[in-house]
């Protein structure tokens, strides 16, 4: 026989199992009637499963193997309605096995009996009028049972089955039909005499045409599954679609239960939520008699409510009528059977119920139960966006309300960030402009070309104007507008505006931060409120970026020493003795690029200008904590003024800057503006060196003697706050000057800390740099 076989359904790949079934059935039938055909005249008694020999002259197993497997083939598993697929298999049982009688039984799980839906043999009426119960005679014997029986003639039983009694054959074949693995119904076939019995071999055509039939069965419950997963996931998407934020938390609700109700075939659906005394009150109702709703009354501590609450799983009850106790007499009193109750989870927790109830007494599915959990998944999230979407409200409302400080907070923050670009980017554009064109000043003609050179340097300079005045509205200056200042406002402040920025932030990467406040009334500071909660703030930003797994932001405000103490503490990883001494550097950051360094260099610059102080706690491993300390305002406390750096008035000074040539070290990594700057001092009778790094400069001072030494703040490597504080360790006396953009920007004392004597401010005159070397000149000790 050829190995090409038919391919029924070859695009049906969910059923390839059982095509494969089928497929090796029929290869062993079609040698079995080939070894038939090749040995003629075999006795009907030697027919056995194996082995088989030569069928009798009279049955069809003489017939072309081929055409048998092809005509059982022909009947499709797939692309039908159940009904035709029944009416093909009766075709083929009368036809292929020349049946007298042939019924096909469907098993009704409601009805829990077999039916007959379709048959051959019989009369039209008589399919309407049979059911056979499981275990019942014959048929309900071969379903019950899982196997294949037969009856006949002689074998005794045929009186105590009505079925056979009532349509009586000499020989009759149950055979139990399968699908998805489950009993599916019974396929029977039934001759009368005079014919021959049913041989072992289409006994064997009939279990090859019964799973046939359970493969198109399991094929149409395939399918009814898959729409009915389909119908689900439809409703799930459209009330996904009103969860979103900004819907309001009523209609969701009602939604809900809508919904509820469609996905798991019930009449009534509930949503309770906790009310207090564990108990718990509807929000949202379908179905349910208005009569129960008034006198709904659920305990989270007993009947199916208290096992939800208990397990935090669904509860299924069959019957609540048969339940005992009374601790569910609302849903009794409501003519309920049949109860589903699904708990609504949130963060962990048991926000409220979901009831879903049926008059008639049944069972809910795994995917009933399963489906109406990922509504209840889909419920809590709404629930928590309407909470989230409410705190943002809030937020937003508290923002409105104070919106002249919010601009003025966002202006200082947004001129501030471009401050930092301005003055590393174009002030040092600004100063190699203006040195360069002075120096050609100095040495071209008078004419066009130095009028032409005079315009570009006023030009430089009203360019440089500019940037002044926008560092200025950077900085807090404390020159006027000074008030009392409600620190603990100020605090609940920074709080509502940081707060919807680091909480979304914190649990969307699954590290909630936890908020402690404790705020003691404290007497008022004087000062500015702005500065006051940029600095708090700051402070705020810097704890939670110290706990990306989250943790436990405290805020605390006591009075203290006849003023006011600010502790801002995280359960972060703290820093390393290292990390601490730089941590008010301008630009010194851990966390770059994200941050930019000058936040607690901010914080530093507004504690002083308040005449205040602050200390930082921290190991590496155990947290941070910053303490700010006020000092209380008086009646009219005088004003704070920014401290000055020191300009020394010297009547040596024309002698100093007569004297003989001075050594000094320029570090600068811009070209241009260390060329100029070289170039400068060169022309002005100065020795002078230079280098592009920190690390570099410091070499050339250890190896060398210099008078005075100039540094970039920014530079590689190392800052230029760092090359001052290497500077004085190895020559105290030797003075530095600071080149930076900022200027006023910077705190004057936290410079002389950190070793800086005097600050030159780019971009600069060339007669500025010689003044600021004059002035550094005169620190130097008297020999």
């Amino acid at each position: 026989m050829s190995d090409e076989r038919p391919s029924p359904d070859s695009g049906a790949e969910v059923l390839r199992d059982s095509l494969g079934e089928i497929r090796q059935s029929l290869d062993w039938l079609a040698d079995r009637l080939q070894r038939l055909e090749a040995v003629p005249g075999g006795s009907p008694s030697a027919l056995r499963i194996t082995p088989a020999e030569s069928p009798p002259a009279d049955t069809p197993n003489d017939r072309d193997a081929l055409s048998v497997g092809l005509e059982i083939l022909a009947i499709p598993s797939a692309g039908l309605e159940p009904a035709q697929v029944f009416l093909l298999a009766m075709d083929r049982v009368a036809r292929v096995l020349s049946a007298d009688r042939a019924m096909l039984f469907v098993w009704e799980p409601e009805g829990s009996r077999l039916l007959a839906r379709a048959a051959r043999g019989f009369r039209g009426d008589d399919l309407a009028a049979i059911s056979i119960k499981a275990g019942d005679g014959l048929v309900g014997r071969a379903f019950q049972d899982g196997r294949i029986l037969r009856s006949s003639i002689g074998a005794g039983g045929v009186a105590a089955d009505p079925f056979l009694a009532l349509f009586p054959v000499c020989d009759a074949v149950a055979v139990p039909i399968r699908a998805a693995g489950h009993a599916a119904g019974v396929l029977y076939a039934g001759r009368r005499a005079p014919r021959p019995t049913f041989s072992e071999q289409e006994v064997v055509l009939l279990v090859v045409i019964a799973d046939r039939v359970g493969t198109a069965l399991a094929h149409r419950q395939l399918v009814e599954t898959a729409g009915g997963h389909i119908s689900r996931l439809r409703e799930l998407e459209v009330f996904f679609g009103h969860v979103l934020v900004g819907q309001e938390i009523e209609e969701m609700f009602s939604r809900a239960c809508e919904v509820a109700c469609r996905l798991a075939g019930v009449r009534v659906a509930a949503l309770g939520v906790p009310a207090g005394s564990a108990g718990l009150s509807l929000v949202a109702t379908s179905g349910l008699p208005a009569g129960a709703v008034s006198s709904w009354r659920a305990d989270t501590r007993y009947g199916l409510t208290g096992e939800v609450f208990a397990t935090h799983l669904p509860v299924v009850c069959r019957d609540i009528q048969s339940r005992e106790g009374c601790e569910d007499d609302v849903l009794r009193e409501a003519g309920l059977r049949a109860c589903l109750v699904v708990p609504v989870r949130l963060r962990h927790q048991t926000v409220g119920a979901l009831y879903l109830a049926d008059p008639e007494a049944r069972e809910f599915t795994q995917e009933e139960v399963a489906t109406v959990r990922v509504l209840a998944s889909l419920l809590a999230l709404g629930m928590e966006n309407d909470r989230l979407y409410g705190e943002v409200r809030t937020a937003f409302e508290g923002m409105v309300s104070a919106q002249d400080q919010l601009v003025q907070t966002e202006k200082a923050r947004a001129v501030g960030a471009m401050a930092g670009g301005i003055a590393n980017e174009f002030n040092d554009l600004l100063a190699i402009v203006l040195g360069k064109t002075q120096l050609m000043l100095t040495r071209a003609p008078e004419g066009p070309l130095r009028e032409g050179l005079a315009a570009v340097e006023e030009a430089a300079w009203r360019a440089a104007d500019i940037v002044r005045r926008i560092q200025g509205f950077a900085a807090t200056s404390m020159d006027d507008g000074t008030a009392p200042v409600d620190l603990a406002a100020v605090v609940q402040d920074a709080v509502t505006l940081t707060r919807a920025l680091w909480k979304d932030e914190a649990e969307a990467r699954g590290a909630p931060i936890e908020l402690v406040t404790d705020l003691d009334r404290v007497p008022p500071v004087e000062g500015q409120a702005v500065a006051l909660r940029e600095a708090v703030m700051h402070l705020i930003q810097n704890a939670v970026d110290a706990m990306p797994r989250g943790g436990r932001l405290g805020l605390t405000l006591r009075r203290v020493d006849a003023g006011a103490e600010l502790r801002v503490s995280d359960g972060g990883e703290g820093m390393a003795d290292d990390v601490r001494r730089r941590i008010f550097d301008p630009f010194f950051t851990t966390r770059a690029p994200h941050r930019t360094g000058l936040g607690l260099s901010v914080v530093h610059g507004v504690v002083n200008r308040h005449r205040g102080s602050v200390r930082v706690r921290s190991g590496h491993g155990g947290g941070t904590r910053v303490t700010l300390w006020f000092p209380a305002a008086p009646g009219h406390a005088e004003e704070s003024r920014m401290p000055e750096m020191p300009v020394m008035d010297d009547p040596r000074e024309k002698e100093i800057r007569a004297a003989a040539t001075a050594s000094i070290l320029v570090l600068e990594d811009e070209e241009p503006i260390r060329t100029m700057l070289v170039e400068a001092l060169t022309g002005a009778g100065h020795r002078v060196e230079s280098a592009t790094d920190g690390l570099t400069g410091l070499a050339r001072f250890q190896g060398g003697v210099f008078d005075v030494v100039l540094t970039d703040l920014s530079l590689p490597e190392c800052s230029g706050l760092d090359v001052a504080r290497s500077v004085k360790r190895m020559s105290p006396e030797t003075p530095v000057v600071l080149i930076t953009g900022w200027g006023h920007l910077l705190d004057p004392e936290h410079l002389r800390d950190s070793g800086v004597d005097l600050m030159l401010v780019k971009p600069f005159r060339l007669e500025r740099v010689l003044s600021v070397l004059g002035d550094a000149l005169r620190l130097r000790p008297i020999v």
